[in-house]
């Protein structure tokens, strides 16, 4: 009797463990949304798009853009980098202000396709704004301690540690 209630439970539990992965592999099917940053951006900016994690590491890809005006976007490159597939690409100075559909394919190294995952690029009016930063931050030298008297403070403390470790060693050893 009770042998075979284990075995109804596990016949049991084995066909929801079943349901349970194959609904689980249904609804990961779905695809990420990738990312595009700055979204908006100016006329005369630039754009990184990545792959969201849709893509087999290590791939490469291309991504398009379709809509807007009657000067287009060029397609960015993209290749593997730390943890996503991604690059980045200028937007032209004459840009139409508008949406854009993105599309991003990749190509895993067995020459496989995946895509197109599809997102969208607002551009807004206007110039971009960005500013090349000059000269480096205003940081110091590197050194963590402004005064010399920080760094015998730290040597001390050091001292005083080491010592009575030593003599908390030696009154346990003759205890």
């Amino acid at each position: 009797m009770e042998t075979t209630r284990c075995r109804r439970t596990a016949v049991i539990g084995g066909v929801a463990l079943a349901a349970v992965c194959a609904a689980g592999s249904a609804v990961g099917a779905a695809a990420n949304p990738i990312i595009i940053q700055p979204n908006p951006v100016a006329p005369g900016g630039t754009i990184s798009v990545f792959d969201g994690g849709n893509c087999d590491f290590p791939s490469t890809g291309t991504v398009t853009f379709t809509g807007g005006g009657s000067v287009a976007i060029p397609s960015i490159r993209i290749s593997p980098l730390q943890n996503m597939i991604g690059g980045t690409g200028p937007i032209p100075a004459k840009a139409t202000p508008g949406t854009y559909q993105v599309s991003l394919t990749c190509t895993t190294s067995g020459g496989h396709t995946e895509g197109p995952f599809t997102g969208t690029l607002k551009v807004a009016s206007g110039a971009s704004s960005g500013v090349n930063p000059t000269g480096g931050a205003k940081t110091g030298d590197g050194a963590s301690l402004t005064t010399p008297g920080g760094l015998a403070e730290g040597i001390a403390l050091v001292l005083i540690g080491g010592g009575a470790w030593l003599f908390l060693r030696k009154r346990r050893a003759s205890a």
